[in-house]
């Protein structure tokens, strides 16, 4: 068994209020569990308007597809259009 979290942090563009932060992340965090079906969830800079930072993990029995799960992650994000990813840090179990 193969488990795999990240942790991204990113930018919000356009992002004037904790509400529209948080229509943004959630918004993220629904598309990714559903197309992807990986736990993901905001961990860190709640109170930050511009800025989010989710965890995300994914288990296999397949490093490689853990790897390439989240990859499509991170390209998924990242073709939202509404943030810029800035730091990816990523842990293996």
């Amino acid at each position: 068994m193969v488990i795999i979290g990240m942790k991204v942090s990113f930018l919000i563009y356009h992002s004037y209020s904790l509400k529209n932060k948080r229509s943004v992340i959630k918004s993220i965090i629904k598309k990714t569990q559903n197309k992807f079906n990986v736990s993901i969830s905001e961990v860190e800079a709640y109170d930050t308007i511009n800025q989010g930072v989710l965890g995300i993990a994914v288990v296999s029995n397949n490093r490689i597809v853990c790897q390439q799960t989240l990859d499509q992650v991170i390209q998924e994000i990242e073709d939202n259009g509404e943030v810029e990813i800035h730091s990816i840090e990523r842990e293996e179990l």
